[in-house]
């Protein structure tokens, strides 16, 4: 295993089963077979983890992008990312989930998936991210599952600290033979009450049916 500290002195341990190389030309760190990365709250496993280092002053443990490949599982909290890649900058806190349909699940009743999904851990003033979840977005073909609603858009955003979530564009939600339609929906997570909003001709071509 090797232990570094990563940007903004925030720790990353990083350790695998199979072997660990070290690249100093690259300025990189590869590790194979069962790799985990941990900082604070956040880790991330995957078949192989890559490790770039800025080498600022000679330094080799100055981490700023962590990049995982195959089978990826990235966790916070109780917050669990599954995708067939991640790319993430330690620098802005953002790691990209992208693959095969990447999903995000929160317990065992609220799940998100889409084409590519963004997450933060730094919270927007800056300070440092101790790696727990901030916020996220969804790109594409998005599907939100809370409880027994399910949420269909072109994109959304999600808030950890509220517990919410706003869908946008082509936006329907679904709960048994009930749903509404319309341009932009928020979901309390916690709640699981979910409201439609648009601009008139949106309005006007919302449905609810029974």
């Amino acid at each position: 295993p090797v232990s570094t500290w990563a940007a903004e002195n925030t720790p990353l341990e990083i350790t695998a089963d199979t072997a660990l190389e070290w690249n100093q030309k690259n300025k990189t760190y590869v590790a194979r077979g069962n790799a985990l990365a941990k900082q604070g709250d956040l880790s991330v496993t995957a078949d192989t983890l890559t490790a770039t280092y800025a080498g600022q002053d000679g330094s080799s443990s100055d981490i700023i992008l962590l990049e995982a490949n195959g089978k990826v599982t990235l966790t916070s909290g109780d917050n669990i990312a599954i995708g067939d890649k991640v790319v993430y900058d330690l620098t802005t806190g953002k790691a990209i989930l992208s693959g095969t349909r990447p999903k995000i699940t929160q317990g065992t009743k609220n799940t998100l998936e889409a084409d590519e999904i963004l997450v933060w851990t730094k919270k927007s003033d800056n300070s440092p991210s101790d790696g727990t979840l901030d916020h996220a977005e969804a790109i594409g073909n998005v599907v939100i599952t809370s409880g027994q609603q399910v949420a269909t858009g072109n994109k959304a955003t999600y808030q950890a600290d509220t517990n919410m979530a706003e869908l946008i564009g082509n936006v329907q939600v679904k709960q048994g033979d009930n749903w509404l339609q319309g341009n932009r929906a928020e979901m309390n997570m916690t709640t699981q009450v979910s409201k439609m909003f648009g601009d008139k001709t949106d309005f006007c071509d919302m449905e609810v049916r029974r």
